[in-house]
Order: structure tokens, then sequence, then C-alpha cells
């Protein structure tokens, strides 16, 4: 027995001296490769931070410092300087402790509107407002993915541009009906459509919700006033979206983290669905 509790003793032994020798081979390692080489100094934050937080405020906190990494893990945009975060936020989490890249923050004081709204190299920024529940109830926030629908009513089409013209010049332009093969527009029902299935939020100003007097969840809460959102538009379908926030009723839906939204075809209530008729 003695004997058995003689080789335990020393098996632990082993396996302490081991542990031992591999903490002091790492930061042996870890401090060769700090002092062989250049160093760069980076900012980074003693705690976790979340999307859309107010780097000014956590900057007067005195949550960031300085660190000296090897100049071979630096990041090429890496903050290097507290300073730089003055005035701005964050536009996706940043963990504690790693470097913090100019793209991951956004809102700048000063400089062009590209540089605070952080649009991207192909697209416009466009504003929009809309009512409070089509703004899903102002829980919209700025790095939010939405799909964008609209409702068009009294919407024509036409044969051509020409057939456009003449009818707006002869002052004669009617909406299709009846039998008239020969009409040169045609009415179409009210439909709603995806807009756009996935387009980033740049900015929000979101109503603020009504004081209740009686204790409430979340979920039976209210917004009041309207929502303007700024989106990160594609160029190529900026003239789309204006188009729908001038000739049609605005709806927005908020996704998911990490997901993207479906370019469903148009809808058209039809009389099948409002009597109850069984689709087929």
């Amino acid at each position: 027995m003695r004997s058995r509790g003689l080789v335990v003793a020393l098996a632990l032994l082993l396996a302490i001296g081991a542990t031992a020798a591999v903490f002091l081979y790492v930061n042996g390692v870890k401090e060769n490769a700090l002092s062989s080489g250049d160093l760069e100094t980076v900012v980074v934050s003693t705690v976790n931070i979340s999307a859309n937080a107010d780097l000014s405020a956590l900057r007067a906190q005195g949550v960031f410092e300085t660190k000296q990494i090897p100049a071979d893990s630096k990041l090429e945009s890496a903050i290097t300087d507290p300073s730089q975060l003055e005035g701005k936020t964050a536009t996706t989490p940043i963990l504690a402790g790693e470097q913090i890249p100019l793209e991951r923050v956004s809102g700048a004081q000063g400089g062009s509107a590209f540089n605070r709204l952080s649009v991207c190299d192909t697209c416009v920024a466009v504003t929009v407002r809309v009512d409070g529940p089509p703004g899903v109830g102002g829980e919209i926030q700025r790095g939010d993915f939405v799909t964008l629908y609209a409702t068009f009513s009294g919407l024509a089409t036409f044969r051509s541009a020409r057939d456009l013209v003449n009818q707006v010049q002869s002052g004669t332009t009617t909406t299709g009906g009846g039998n008239g093969q020969n009409n040169q527009v045609s009415g179409l029902p009210p439909f709603t459509m995806t807009l756009m299935p996935t387009i980033k939020v740049l900015k929000v100003e979101n109503p603020a919700a009504p004081a209740s007097s009686t204790e409430s969840t979340q979920t039976d809460t209210t917004s009041e006033g309207t929502v303007t959102l700024t989106l990160d538009v594609p160029r190529a379908e900026a003239e789309f979206v204006i188009f729908g926030a001038e000739q049609a009723s605005l709806y927005f839906g908020l996704l998911p983290p990490d997901q993207e939204g479906l370019q469903l075809p148009a809808q058209a209530v039809s009389i099948d669905r409002i009597i109850g008729k069984k689709q087929s």
C-alpha cells in the first residue's frame, strides 16, 4: 500500500512539473515574440461592447486601454489611439481584448455623410418615414437588416413610352376595363410586393413608447408617431425605392440576425380569398 501511495505522489509531482514547464515555455515564447520583433500599439476594450454602443461614453468611463502587440499581428485598420473613438458608435459587437478595426465603428463627428453613415461603395443613403406599426413599432435599430414591402394601388401600365406621352399630352388618359382592347392604358388591382428583400439600416429615429400607468410586457407596448429610417440602398435600386416611397404604402419587416429576406412575387387579394373559397 505504501509503495502504491508513493507512485501516486510521484505521478502527481510529475504532472505539476510538466504543467509548470509548459506554462513557462508559453510565457517565454510570448516574451520572445514581443522582444525580438517590432511592436505596435493598438486600442482594446476591457469589456465586451454591444452593437450600437456609444463609444464616446465608454471612453469617458475608461473602458479602453492601449496594448502592445507584434507588428505582424496588427490589423491594417486597427485603431491606435482612444481619441479615434470620439463621436463614434460600434456597428458590430466588440469583444474585450480584441483589436478594433475602423470598419467596425461609425458615426464620426465631422467629415462627410458617407463616413458618418458607413454607406457601402456601391450604395446611396435613402431616408424614408413611416408610421410606428409599419416601422416595427419602433424596434428597428441602427445596423439591423430589414425587408421593405410596398403596397401599390391605382397604378396603370402602358404599352410604350410613346403611348404614355400621347395620353398625357391629349389629356385623355383612362384606365382599362370592359372590352376596351384599344385602350392604351390598363389599370392594375392593388397589390403588395417585396421592394427590397434585404437592406441595411444606417440610421434610425424611433418614436418613444408611451408610458403606461400599469405594468405591461414588451409585447403589448405600442409606439406612436413616425419612424424615420436611413437605408443603405444599392444605386441600381434607388429609383425603385424612391418611387415606392412616393407612390405606395411602405411596411418594414425586421430580419433575424444573419438571415436574408426573400424576394417573393407580388400578391393581390383574390375574391376567392375574400369570400373564403377553398384554394386548390
